[in-house]
């Protein structure tokens, strides 16, 4: 295994309408893994809700273009580009665009270990 090497990118798919997301499928060879860390780029198109949703995982998103608000059950927190979001496990939450371009962020979730 080299010090640095590519990661691989899945297909881009459609996860609910206006919101498209691409995950990290590999690390070079594609034998190599990004576990237990699991990484996804997703983009909303301009006025789009994502489905709510909840998972075992902790998640950071790095919002990287647009605003928007993230919602979760005991309220909304306004974000744009720049801001990291930290979202608890196990929690319903989801992410509307507000504004007139796409809003964008990269994921970056993982399992607690104990």
């Amino acid at each position: 295994m080299k010090d640095a090497e590519l990661i691989t990118l899945g297909d881009i798919t459609a996860y609910s309408p206006g919101v498209v997301l691409q995950e990290v499928k590999g690390i070079g060879n594609q034998q190599t893994t990004c576990c237990p860390v699991k990484l996804i780029e997703f983009r909303l198109d301009p006025f789009a809700v994502s489905t709510p949703h909840s998972h075992p995982s902790s998640e950071i998103w790095r919002i990287t273009g647009g605003s928007g608000r993230v919602v979760t059950n005991d309220g909304e927190l306004a974000v744009k580009a720049g801001d990291l979001v930290f979202l608890r496990p196990d929690r319903t939450h989801h992410l509307e665009n507000s504004g007139c371009e796409a809003l964008s962020a990269l994921s970056i979730s993982w399992r607690e270990t104990r």
